[in-house]
């Protein structure tokens, strides 16, 4: 290499990376600028997290044909890192060169480089076919996704040309080493020594060229994940979903309004969106017409985000802390008042850059995030906005009052006596925990266990089979209040805390250690949520502890049911609680039922709507969940649903009375069992 092509390198080199540096620095300062959030603990877990889901890419791969090119495309990149960085090398001491220093070693990376060339270029061919040919309905053909392909595209092929041409230019040592570099040479094998070498010296000034521009396009880009996506996953929520962790009440703020109100991890998830469409595949927000679609909310908040001079703000730098997410002006020119693509975002319905409607929408399922290939969390963030519209606007949906209300008041949502609790349990004999101190198990009934009639009906039925089993148990009666699953989910964590110290206090004081319910709600909120307020339970699922009971063979299923069923997995149960095959086993295990699995089953199950307090509030917009479940359910051809939550009870047979589908009834599977039991 010239000398003077030696220097104007150096400062292409220098440039480069000041542009690149300077991005860094916005992007860590916004990130710096959000609240502190530990994500240092339990490395090892952490670590073992990366590599499953990063390096292996287990999700990923859960649609074989993307996740194998990806898997091309992933490792190819990482093991060209390195030839990259040789090429720079060269460029900054014309006398380095990577294969012939490392010797055995060298040799050996060359031929694995060659050979993920190869299948790079596969998978991008791959990747292109799928965009033009195949493209599933989530996936959006964007400029930047065409780009970064053929940027990818551009560093293998220009490599291999540049190896080609050298390889014919000087004929090395390590040529045997480099099947695809001697094919090349061969194809180039008609030209001269000034043609190849200045085909050599193009390719890798285009290799070069290519390369950093991709570095300081990333950045810019929805590929920006290519950056931040090792470190997302390692820096992952390790309990996503299911825990939502406890607010201070005594702080002078309360939820998100500003998006300096985030933590810095979940700014970093704002980064890490590959915009893969995933999380919208069974989000039942989405497929119902309703302003929230997880992956635009994300992408919109990281778009307000880049708007936001942050990293001058963490500086300290007089910025304006005043700018709003919900409610509050939109900001003159920004992305707000340019983009067209989603309606539900423009200006005339925003009122702030996140509207209520799209916040209220979400019935926190967790299908979004047990989709993301990523970890980015959205549950979290959604119910942070609700904390600020409740706790400190008092701006919640009208019908969400009544629920509060009744928790409060009553200890339940219905708003009803709570000394009624333990009707439902007349004529049953069955004894409280005051009675009987030492059952093996408290059979926490929940709120409607005790107060809707189809659940009441399940609760009679788990009785009947723990006394068939010979479990020793008792209730609260009384005692009970509700868990506040639903108040927190709705903003309401002062409710929420409220009721937990209540109930956790009670629990404690019978010294309390095996909880058995028929609620997923219940189940997730006494099993994941108590212990961060002392709350410390073995926590199981009615359907859990009668599918062991069964296994064991202190259970015998005789009695036949003559149904044909299919089986709507609870969100709180499946994908919250990792409890899919319990109910399962339990139905197959009862003579004369037959079973059919809807399309989306098991952690793929799409909500019927009731979640995240849904439960309590109107479905104004769009179609209702549990309409469309409903429809899912029919297909299948059965006749019937069986579920194992009380709030899927409703929502289904409710769906089946609005839709005129009155004989396709919902059953509880733990009614199921007790009709089965013998006579």
């Amino acid at each position: 290499m010239h000398p003077v092509e030696t220097w104007l390198f150096w400062a292409f080199v220098i440039a480069s990376l000041a542009l690149f540096a300077n991005t860094a620095r916005v992007r860590i300062g916004a990130l710096m600028a959000g609240l502190p959030d530990n994500r240092f603990d339990r490395p090892w877990e952490r670590l073992k997290g990366l590599i499953l889901y990063a390096f292996v890419q287990k999700r990923m791969v859960r649609d074989r044909y993307a996740g194998f090119f990806h898997l091309l495309i992933f490792w190819g990149f990482m093991v060209l890192a390195l030839r990259s960085l040789s090429l720079v090398a060269e460029g900054l001491f014309p006398s380095f060169h990577l294969t012939e220093m490392m010797g055995v070693w060298g040799l050996g990376y060359q031929v694995t480089k060659d050979i993920f060339e190869v299948l790079v270029i596969l998978g991008i061919l791959m990747a292109s076919a799928r965009r033009l040919f195949f493209p599933p309905d989530r996936l959006e053909n964007s400029w930047d996704a065409w780009a970064t392909l053929s940027l990818i595209g551009g560093l293998m092929v220009t490599d291999l040309l540049a190896d080609g041409a050298f390889i014919a230019l000087h004929n090395p040592a390590w040529a045997a080493w480099s099947p695809a570099g001697e094919f090349v040479a061969a194809l180039l094998g008609g030209m001269g020594s000034s043609s190849l070498s200045l085909l050599y010296h193009a390719t890798w000034w285009f290799h070069l060229l290519i390369l950093f521009g991709f570095l300081n396009f990333l950045p810019y880009s929805k590929h920006f994940h290519v950056l931040t996506a090792l470190f997302n996953v390692y820096f992952r929520e390790l309990e996503p979903t299911k825990n939502i962790k406890p607010m201070n009440l005594e702080a002078e703020h309360f939820g998100v309004n500003k998006i300096q109100d985030f933590t810095w991890k979940q700014m970093l998830d704002f980064y890490t969106c590959t915009e893969c469409g995933r999380c919208t595949e069974v989000c039942p927000t989405t497929l119902t017409g309703k302003p929230l679609r997880p992956k635009n909310y994300g992408n919109d908040l990281r778009d307000y985000l880049y708007e936001t001079p942050l990293a001058d703000m963490a500086q300290d730098k007089g910025v304006p802390e005043n700018r709003l997410l919900i409610g509050g002006p939109v900001p003159e020119g920004s992305v707000w008042q340019r983009k067209e693509e989603h309606p539900p975002w423009t200006p005339e319905n925003l009122g702030g850059t996140i509207s209520e409607d799209t916040i209220w929408a979400c019935t926190t399922c967790g299908y979004c995030e047990h989709a993301c290939p990523l970890h980015i969390t959205f549950v979290d963030k959604l119910v942070g906005m609700r904390r600020y519209l409740t706790l400190e606007e008092s701006n919640f949906p009208a019908e969400a009052q009544v629920g509060f209300k009744g928790m409060e008041r009553q200890g339940n949502p219905w708003n009803m006596a709570q000394a009624d609790r333990a009707k439902w349990a007349e004529g049953l004999e069955v004894p409280t925990m005051a009675e009987e101190p030492d059952a093996e198990f408290l059979f926490w009934v929940g709120c409607a266990g005790s107060y809707e009639d189809r659940g009441k009906k399940v609760s009679v039925a788990l009785v009947k089979l723990l006394r068939a089993a010979g479990i020793k148990f008792a209730i609260l009666g009384e005692e009970e209040t509700c868990t506040g699953d639903s108040a927190r989910r709705l903003g309401n964590e002062y409710l929420f805390q409220t009721l937990a110290e209540t109930n956790i206090e009670t629990l404690n004081g019978y010294k309390v250690k095996k909880i058995v319910t028929n609620c997923p709600h219940c189940l997730n909120t006494l099993k994941n949520e108590y212990p961060s307020f002392g709350g410390h339970y073995e926590v199981v699922h009615g359907t859990e502890l009668v599918a062991r009971l069964v296994a064991e063979g202190r259970l015998k299923l005789t009695q036949e049911v003559r149904e044909s069923l299919t089986y709507h997995d609870p969100c709180y149960l499946g994908r919250y609680n990792d409890q899919v095959e319990a109910p399962r086993a339990i139905l197959k295990a009862i003579p004369g039922l037959s079973l059919t699995e809807m399309d989306h089953s098991g952690k793929n199950a799409m909500c019927c709507g009731a979640g995240g307090g849904r439960m309590w509030l109107e479905e104004k917009l769009g179609k209702r969940v549990n309409h469309l479940r409903l429809e899912q359910a029919l297909e299948t051809k059965a006749k019937g649903v069986a579920v194992a939550c009380p709030f899927c009870n409703v929502m289904m047979n409710n769906a089946a009375g609005e839709t005129g589908h009155e004989g396709f009834a919902a059953h509880d599977v733990l009614e199921l069992a007790a009709q089965a039991l013998p006579t």
